[in-house]
C-alpha cells in the first residue's frame, strides 16, 4: 500500500484540476464570486477584532492596538482554514457515497480535494498578514518559512479528517457534532489571546492542542522572525503521525463502507 504522500504525488495532477474546479464551483452564480476568499477572513477579522478591542477591550501591554490586531489574523486565518477543512472533509464520504467505486478517483483523495479547497482562503489571509508587516518595514527570514508551515497545516489537517470521515461512514452522529467541535476549538485556541495570556491552571489546554502550536509557530515566523523550536518540533511530528494513521485508517476501512452508505 502507497504511503499518504506517494498517492497524493501521483494523483497531484488529477488532485488539482479536481480541487480548482471544485473551487470555482464554490462561487459560481455569487455576486462577488471570487472576492469571497479576501472577504471571508477580512470580515471574521473585523467582528473578532471589534468584539476583543472595543466591547472585552483586551490588550496586549507590548503592543499597540495594530500589533494586536496583527496577532489576531495570524491565529484567526490558520483557524478558518482549519475549520473549512475540517468541517467538509468530515462529511466527504457520506457526500460522495458514489464515487466509491472510482479507482480513478479514490475516495480518499475526495477529502484531500475538499480540505485544499478548505484552505483556499489562507493564503491570501497570510498574504494580507505578511503585507501589514513589510508596510512597517519589517522583513524577517523567517518569513520564508510560511509555505512549509502552510504544508504541515494541510498535512496535518488532512490526517485528521482522513480519520473523521472515515468514522463518520459508521458514526453519524459525527458529523452533527462536528460544528459544536469546531466551536470547542476556536475557544481554546489561542486566537485573540497569546499563551502569555492564559492561567497556569488552562495552559495544559495550550500544551496538548495542535492548532495552539500551529499559531505560535505562525506568529513567530511572520510577526517575531523567531522559530518557536519546540512548537515547531511538536506541529511536525503529530502531522507525521496523524497523516499516516488516517491514511491507514481510510484505506483498511474503504473496503467497508459500501455496506454502511
Amino acid at each position: 500500500m502507497p504511503g499518504p504522500l506517494t498517492q497524493l504525488i501521483q494523483q497531484r495532477r488529477l488532485l488539482l484540476a479536481t480541487s480548482r474546479e471544485a473551487l470555482l464551483a464554490r462561487f459560481r452564480g455569487s455576486l462577488l464570486g471570487a472576492a469571497w476568499l479576501l472577504l471571508y477572513p477580512v470580515l471574521f477579522l473585523a467582528m473578532y477584532a471589534t468584539v476583543f478591542i472595543n466591547v472585552l477591550g483586551v490588550r496586549i501591554p507590548s503592543l499597540g492596538t495594530w500589533g494586536y490586531v496583527q496577532v489576531i489574523f495570524a491565529g484567526l486565518v490558520p483557524f478558518l482554514a482549519f475549520a473549512e477543512g475540517f468541517g467538509v472533509g468530515t462529511l466527504s464520504v457520506v457526500a460522495n457515497r458514489g464515487l466509491l467505486k472510482n479507482t480513478l478517483f479514490p475516495i480518499e483523495l475526495v477529502v484531500t480535494r475538499d480540505v485544499l479547497v478548505g484552505h483556499a482562503t489562507m493564503g491570501l489571509g497570510m498574504l494580507m498578514v505578511w503585507l501589514s508587516v513589510a508596510v512597517e518595514g519589517r522583513f524577517y527570514w523567517t518569513h520564508l518559512l510560511v509555505p512549509l508551515v502552510y504544508m504541515l497545516q494541510i498535512g496535518m489537517t488532512l490526517g485528521i479528517v482522513w480519520i473523521t470521515s472515515s468514522l463518520t461512514v459508521f458514526f453519524r452522529d459525527l458529523q452533527h457534532a462536528t460544528p459544536i467541535l469546531v466551536l470547542f476549538l476556536m475557544l481554546v485556541s489561542p486566537i485573540a489571546y497569546t499563551d502569555a495570556m492564559v492561567p497556569d491552571e488552562l495552559r495544559p489546554l495550550l500544551s496538548f492542542n495542535p492548532l495552539a502550536w500551529l499559531m505560535a509557530v505562525y506568529r513567530g515566523c511572520l510577526l517575531e522572525g523567531t522559530v518557536p523550536l519546540y512548537d515547531s518540533l511538536k506541529l511536525l511530528i503529530f502531522t507525521s503521525l496523524i497523516l499516516h494513521l488516517g491514511h491507514l485508517l481510510i484505506s483498511r476501512l474503504k473496503p467497508m463502507f459500501n455496506d454502511h452508505l
